[in-house]
């Protein structure tokens, strides 16, 4: 007898008996009838159940596999294993990629029922055709097949092993369908007040209210499960090209990467820039719950390959705002944990490390100005903390930047309008040359080009400036300049303008 034989109403079409068999008698098929209700009156009675339970997911998985004798796995949208019941369910099965998942979908809008995907049936949760989550049923022997391939339809009269075990899976998808609309509109609704209480502890508490104001904001806090009385920064994430991946939401994304590092956040969205209040990563707590470098701000100690030796830093790289996280460095892990979720390198300004939950607005406007300038690199993705823009944090303010655009037209005016008539990269050649402290060869390395063509571009610009670009003074003046040309409010760059090498 197979495994659905024994939770069906009778034999399965196919096995052999005698035509007497295959004809109850009324008394028998009476007898049938109220077994067959009986026992999906218990099914679905297990079912309700499962819902109120701790853990939905998994009562639905087991009331499936006892009713089924099949192996029993739930999983969310991207494949993640909520629940399994039974010996095959349990199994580690390959995931589904996301081009079965579309056809499922696609396939779940023409079709009525599970749909085989291998030695597994799959049952969609869907609602207004967004995939919540899906039931999948190890079927290796194909007993849910009908038996008669020319007429699928012979085994799945009302009554039939096949159509009850069908129609199990069709309620416990149900029920899974319920289960994730209310957790999805829970979730909303969470992701509403998380919203609202982001935006009130970005704001300045007033002084005359101080201690009240902390306290309400902490309590609210902690309605969420958020301990706002910890070390905090906020981070300020903005996707490639401004656009975020359309076949999600942006708060489902941020908590998938918050969860990737252990850490714990409040977010919202501010036009296209994701504005997370965080906690530290559990890497970088210590067992008494302190915070660790870098995620205090304090010096890391960063090893050279080449020597062995070891010099302090940041832990961000090179600790130049021009650069994107070196590999292997402590911020790096943040970076690559959105890039991962986003299929694509965002660009992430860090704020400053806080201890109190009254000092948060400052670590936002610090987080934003590191974004403004990491986004104002011609490479604009990376991630920069705000103690690693160096004479950007006197720059990037909105005032400084405001004032920046003044100083930069005083200095380079007339080369910037000069590259912007005709592309001639004067401005970036000047950058490239005091980054490198003036001199002709590494300069003509960097920039790929003939001595002799550097010497003649930097006559031009001594030329069209009036600069001498051997003096002191001068050369720190511009070379400020170039790097307030950055930053610089109204913005003072061509499109597509590059100043500086990455």
């Amino acid at each position: 007898m197979s495994r659905i034989d024994r939770h069906g109403a009778g034999p399965r079409v196919g096995d052999e008996a005698s035509a007497a068999d295959l004809v109850p008698s009324d008394g028998q098929a009476r007898v049938e009838v109220e077994g067959a209700l009986a026992r999906e009156y218990r099914f679905q009675a297990a079912l309700s159940q499962a819902l109120v339970g701790e853990s939905p997911e998994h009562g639905i998985a087991e009331v499936l596999h006892d009713h089924l004798g099949l192996g029993v796995a739930v999983e969310d949208p991207f494949g993640r294993v909520l629940a399994q019941a039974g010996p095959d369910g349990a199994a580690t099965q390959p995931r589904l990629t996301r081009a079965q998942r579309d056809h499922l979908i696609d396939a779940a809008r023409r079709v009525s029922g599970p749909l085989r995907v291998r030695d597994r049936l799959a049952s969609l949760a869907v609602s207004r055709g967004t995939l919540l989550g899906l039931i999948l049923v190890q079927d290796p022997e194909h007993t849910l097949e009908p038996a008669d391939k020319k007429d699928p339809d012979t085994d799945a009269r009302p009554g039939s092993p096949r159509a009850g075990a069908l129609h199990a899976i069709g309620l416990a998808t149900g029920a899974l369908s319920l289960h994730l609309l209310h957790r999805h509109h829970l979730a909303r609704t969470e992701l509403r007040l998380r919203h609202d209480l982001v935006e009130t502890v970005l704001l300045e508490c007033d002084p005359d209210d101080l201690d009240a104001e902390i306290e309400r904001r902490i309590g609210r806090a902690s309605a969420l499960s958020h301990d706002l009385t910890g070390p905090h920064r906020v981070l300020a994430v903005h996707p490639r090209h401004g656009r975020w991946p359309g076949d999600q939401a942006v708060g489902d994304l941020m908590e998938h990467a918050a969860r990737t590092l252990d850490m714990s956040f409040l977010g919202t969205l501010r036009g296209q820039t994701a504005i997370l209040v965080c906690g530290p990563p559990a890497a970088w707590l210590a067992g008494s719950g302190t915070a660790l470098a870098p995620w205090t701000g304090e010096p890391t100690t960063t090893t050279h390959a080449a020597t062995g030796t070891a010099t302090p830093g940041t832990g961000t790289g090179t600790g130049s705002a021009t650069d994107a996280p070196g590999s292997g460095t402590p911020w790096q892990l943040v970076h690559d944990a959105f890039t991962h979720v986003l299929h694509d390198a965002p660009a992430v300004g860090v704020g400053g490390y806080v201890d109190r939950p009254e000092h948060l607005p400052r670590s936002y406007r610090e987080a934003m100005q590191a974004l403004t300038v990491r986004t104002r690199q011609p490479d604009p993705t990376g991630l920069i903390a705000f103690e690693d823009l160096g004479l950007y944090r006197l720059l990037a303010t909105p005032d400084g930047r405001r004032q920046a655009g003044a100083f930069v037209q005083d200095w380079i005016g007339h080369l910037l309008a000069y590259d912007n008539d005709r592309r001639a990269g004067l401005v970036h050649t000047l950058g490239i040359y005091l980054d490198h402290g003036g001199n002709y060869d590494a300069t003509a390395a960097a920039l790929h080009i003939h001595r002799s063509t550097l010497r003649y571009r930097l006559q031009r610009i001594r030329e069209l400036t009036g600069h001498d670009l051997t003096d002191t003074d001068t050369r720190l003046n511009l070379h400020v300049a170039v790097r307030a040309a950055v930053i610089a409010e109204p913005p003072l760059l061509p499109a597509g303008g590059q100043l500086t090498s990455l």
